[in-house]
């Protein structure tokens, strides 16, 4: 790992339902190197169950994971968190140190949300399994979700929707989304549903100033692959794929989730270096530097197994 990489810390928001100890799995391939990674657990979920869920809120809380905000340093810090629930602690790192943020699908939205507010406090944008379907699609697919929720429970609800969902086969990552999204009240997951959903209802998409990343499922059939590379066009920035993955990446396949996004990262740090860096080996996971997509309708100019510009 690089240098800067290495001293860039981690900002991960969870998926839709999920909390902070759904990211555990991809941790330890997160960190490597001993790279720094915080996850808070957004309203209404994980440990703040009792909270409702906002936008507002849910920015609010990145907020305060981010170099520039004077709370930044009381963030979780993930790295040294057990599974089951892991303590606060403070995190050693430097006041004026941006960070890479990584958002999966409601977890997307607030990042996005956070790098158009806070574009100074974020050296890159990762967004997984975004965006969802919009127009009908979304009003049918709230419609769908809130009765489901009525007849069934959360608890039956949760079970459907990961087996549903997840394509991996480990039976204790599976645990780790359903026990969270079962613990979730239903009117969070119903706002926090609403709010991504409507995700471009208020302004349209563009670049939000930092570098960034569209990473999807390979598996995704919850956001196709024109939709994500759309909107990676649209904000200037860049279109991956995670082999073997469905809508929950980080959660489906940990390494390979991770070995896409060091290189995402690796490739920052060989641009800002100049082009001989650009020149030099490709990452681990085969990825290289290639121009950006200009307007949605543009074919991509590249593509491999991990990430495409």
């Amino acid at each position: 790992m690089s240098p800067a990489t290495s001293a860039t810390s981690l900002l991960l928001l969870h998926t839709w339902g999920g909390d902070a100890r759904t990211w555990a799995p991809a941790l330890r391939f997160l960190r490597a190197g001993g790279r720094a990674a915080e996850a808070p657990d957004l309203p209404g979920h994980g440990d703040r169950t009792a909270e409702p869920f906002t936008l507002a809120g849910a920015l609010e809380t990145a907020s305060a994971h981010t170099a520039d905000h004077p709370i930044g340093h009381l963030a979780n810090h993930l790295a040294d968190r057990p599974a089951d629930r892991p303590a606060d602690r403070p995190v050693d790192r430097p006041a004026d140190r941006p960070v890479d943020v990584v958002g999966s699908g409601l977890g997307a939205l607030v990042a996005l949300a956070l790098a158009r507010q806070r574009p100074g406090s974020v050296r890159s944008l990762t967004l997984v399994g975004f965006p969802p379907a919009g127009g009908p699609a979304a009003a049918g697919r709230l419609a769908e979700t809130e009765e489901r929720l009525r007849r069934a429970g959360t608890a039956a609800f949760a079970r459907s929707y990961v087996d549903g969902t997840l394509r991996g086969p480990d039976p204790a990552r599976r645990e780790l989304l359903r026990r969270s999204m079962a613990a979730t009240r239903p009117q969070t997951l119903l706002d926090s549903l609403r709010a991504t959903l409507g995700w471009a209802d208020d302004e349209p998409p563009r670049p939000p100033g930092p570098p960034c990343l569209v990473l999807r499922g390979a598996y995704d059939e919850r956001v196709g692959a024109d939709a994500a590379r759309t909107l990676a066009g649209q904000l200037g920035g860049a279109y991956g794929v995670v082999p073997g993955a469905g809508h929950v990446a980080y959660l489906d396949e940990p390494e390979a989730f991770a070995a896409v996004l060091a290189d995402f990262h690796h490739g920052l740090d060989r641009a800002a270096a100049g082009p001989a860096a650009v020149a030099g080996p490709a990452g681990r996971s085969g990825t290289e530097p290639v121009p950006p997509v200009r307007h949605s309708s543009d074919p991509p100019t590249r593509r491999s197994p991990s990430a495409e510009r």
